[in-house]
């Protein structure tokens, strides 16, 4: 399977030799102890990819349970655009093979995309501006920070309140969300015109 990563090109070998040999509980086997190794979703990719190739009954099931540990398994991952990988693999999985069910099970799972901005700071410890970025907030995540929507609402309140006396700026990070409706482009603009 070429989903695996690089320096794990002895797994793969020994993987690729037993899916030849026709050796599925084998593979599932190393698959699971590869995975207690090495949670890098090109593995769980790989593992999910393989029992859609298997030729049995339950190949959807099965393909489909491991894409669902891998969720449970990378919500703790720092690497997002590596939990987004999974869910689009997940996603795109369920486009060909899925009901209308899981096709939406998949996608309230998948990350909303917000624009963010963070100070920066050069090196002699000076203001060097702010710098935009993405980031990714998963529904999942969101659900366990209520006030995270709130705490953006508050700071912009704030900011409105002092137009004519704006304070200095004590925190690194600032997060513009979108509200219902509302692209997160926009609210940016609006956050920038408050500053």
């Amino acid at each position: 399977m070429e989903l695996i990563p690089h320096k794990n090109v002895m797994w793969k070998s020994y993987i690729d030799f037993e899916i030849e040999q026709e050796e599925y509980d084998n593979t599932r086997s190393l698959y699971k102890r590869l995975l207690q190794r090495t949670q890098h979703v090109k593995v769980w990719i790989s593992y999910a990819k393989f029992e859609l190739s298997i030729d049995s009954p339950d190949r959807l099931q099965k393909c489909r349970q491991i894409y669902e540990d891998a969720n449970k398994s990378m919500r703790s991952c720092e690497e997002k655009e590596e939990r987004l990988l999974l869910l689009e693999s997940w996603r795109d999985f369920e486009k060909e093979f899925g009901a209308d069910s899981t096709r939406e099970r998949v996608r309230k799972l998948l990350p909303e995309k917000v624009k963010k901005r963070r100070k920066l700071t050069a090196e002699d410890g000076s203001d060097a501006g702010w710098e935009e970025y993405y980031d990714y907030i998963f529904p999942e995540d969101a659900a366990n920070q209520p006030n995270l929507k709130l705490l953006a609402m508050a700071k912009m309140w704030k900011r409105q309140q002092g137009e004519g006396n704006v304070p200095e700026k004590d925190t690194a990070e600032e997060t513009t969300l979108p509200s219902s409706g509302e692209p997160a482009a926009e609210n940016q603009q609006e956050s920038d015109k408050t500053l």
